[in-house]
């Protein structure tokens, strides 16, 4: 026996490397099948997974008639705050409406899988792209999503994230037809809309900017500034996530005749609206010129600007009358914006209120940016010249919501023929417009 294990000892000894190499070949060949089989279940049951989260959305989806609401927040950063859509689903259809939309529109809408489980309206509808779309001025749009990566499915409740802005956002499902749901937040926003707004807090009054869907609070204690993003529903206001207003927790005002919109959590806080007069709406907000609305006396003083912009191989993208915070790094001071080019440029304009739509424009002889270099250059005093003149012009003011005006007419009182309309929607192309 000593015998027989001693030669075959030296056997194994002899042929160790061939016989090594055949044992871990066959290692290595069970290894590689094991692993493989695990792979193929781990690979089976994550496909396996993803597919009934997928199927399980097409079917709540297209479940119901009614559709879906969309709370949408476009932009990371939350500027726009929340958009209001509601959508139906049927077949690989979607037909959308959103509250800043007058009619609905249909494209194709697609579950897939792309690193996960993912909601793509991917063929182009202006509703669902409007803030997706990128242009020769946003190249990055406006950083909105039109891809959702699916992150939870209940009954009620879609929890969706933007592929592109990472940002939460939620469906609900719909009790009443997407196109009464998205008029009834419309008439909400409607009602509730002002351009200037207060907190009321146990009988003190704190003043609060919104812009977009965003309030802006600054707590008169600590000098702290707070946006508060929120979207509008059929009842009110709604904070995308609970904010704190001087120690009091928000969820959202609640709409009601009185004008006294209470947070539903804790009435001890409501939000109301301050009557503007029509020159602080001018004064307050970006209005957008374009030629169209403009008188024809008026024109030839706006055309001698655009000769110098083209004088300088340059078309004119946008003319602004409004606080030039629309311009980044800018005062936010009153006055004539515009962009020219790749340039973009302010004259500041004086503005006094003689009543509540009356107003006088005077120009303050200043600028920023490239404005006074346009000015002196470029024709662009001709501007100035219809606006203002030396000492100083005045305007009936008139609009069609005194509420909420998406327009305002100026007419000069000592000269009716020259007169313009400004736009509270933003117009490039002002020539062509």
């Amino acid at each position: 026996m000593k015998h027989n294990n001693h030669i075959g000892h030296l056997n194994i000894l002899r042929f160790g490397k061939a016989g090594l190499g055949f044992f871990l070949l066959l290692s290595t060949l069970l290894l590689q099948s094991c692993l493989k089989d695990q792979e193929d279940v781990f690979d089976q049951s994550s496909s396996l997974r993803m597919q009934e989260v997928l199927d399980k959305t097409k079917a709540a989806l297209t479940g119901n008639e009614n559709g879906w609401t969309l709370d949408y927040y476009p932009n990371r950063e939350l500027i726009y705050g929340g958009i209001a859509y509601a959508i139906q689903f049927k077949g690989t259809e979607a037909t959308v409406y959103s509250e800043k939309g007058k009619k609905a529109e249909t494209s194709l809408y697609k579950l897939t899988n792309d690193d996960g489980p993912i909601l793509s309206f991917d063929t182009y509808n202006s509703l669902m792209h409007a803030y997706a779309t990128p242009s020769s001025d946003e190249y990055e749009a406006k950083d909105g999503d039109f891809e959702f990566l699916i992150m939870d499915v209940q009954s009620d409740v879609i929890t969706l994230k933007g592929k592109r802005s990472g940002v939460v956002m939620y469906m609900h499902r719909l009790n009443q037809p997407a196109s009464e749901y998205i008029a009834a937040v419309q008439k909400t926003d409607e009602n509730m809309y002002s351009g200037k707004y207060a907190f009321v807090i146990n009988g003190d009054s704190i003043l609060t900017r919104r812009v977009n869907n965003v309030f802006t609070f600054t707590d008169p204690k600590t000098g702290k500034s707070t946006d508060m993003p929120f979207i509008t529903t059929p009842t009110g206001f709604e904070f995308k996530d609970t904010v704190n207003i001087m120690g009091k927790n928000v969820t959202a005002f609640n709409y009601s005749e009185d004008g006294i919109w209470a947070n539903p959590s804790d009435n001890s806080i409501a939000l109301v609206a301050i009557p503007q007069p029509l020159t602080e709406f001018l004064i307050n907000q970006n209005w957008f010129f374009k030629a169209s609305a403009i008188s024809e006396k008026a024109m030839t003083f706006f055309n001698k600007a655009k000769e110098g912009s083209a004088g300088e191989g340059e078309e004119i993208k946008y003319m602004i009358l409004g606080p030039n915070d629309i311009l980044d790094g800018y005062s936010g001071a009153f006055g004539f914006t515009f962009i020219s080019g790749g340039y973009g440029g302010s004259l500041h304009i004086n503005a006094e209120a003689l009543t509540d739509d009356i107003i006088t424009l005077y120009f303050a002889g200043t600028g920023e940016g490239n404005g006074l270099w346009y000015f002196n250059n470029a024709n662009y005093n001709s501007i100035i010249g219809v606006l203002t003149g030396p000492a100083g012009f005045s305007y009936n003011l008139t609009t069609d919501n005194p509420k909420s005006p998406t327009w305002i007419k100026m007419e000069r009182t000592d000269d009716p023929d020259i007169y313009f309309t400004v736009f509270k929607e933003a117009i490039g192309s002002p020539f062509d417009k």
